[in-house]
């Protein structure tokens, strides 16, 4: 299998799966826990959530707002920061979940 192929077959399991886990999360983990190669899926949240940490630093160092601009930039930012934490709490919550199901039977 070529490169080209290779990474774009990976590209769209991965996307494939991170669509299934924002809109079916319980019955994604379900798969993913009985096909462990995706299990770095999961942790897509932290990815996101550190590229948005570096691109919140390179937006701070680059642009400067004041006023009204500043407070809504950083109640959409604090909104995005939770979600992705509750979100990522969930994923973990379920893979725990399903791992201990399976290590029981």
């Amino acid at each position: 299998m070529k490169k080209s192929t290779f990474l774009i077959f990976v590209a769209y399991v991965w996307t494939k799966t991170l669509l299934g886990i924002t809109f079916h999360p319980f019955s994604t983990i379900r798969q993913v826990t009985r096909r462990p190669v995706l299990l770095p899926v999961i942790f897509s949240p932290f990815i996101g959530l550190a590229s948005f940490f570096v691109f919140g630093r390179l937006g701070a160092f680059l642009l400067d707002f004041y006023g009204l601009r500043r407070e809504a930039i950083a109640i959409f930012l604090s909104t995005v920061l939770i979600s992705i934490l509750l979100w990522q709490a969930l994923l973990l919550y379920l893979l725990i979940n399903f791992l201990i199901a399976l290590w029981k039977k």
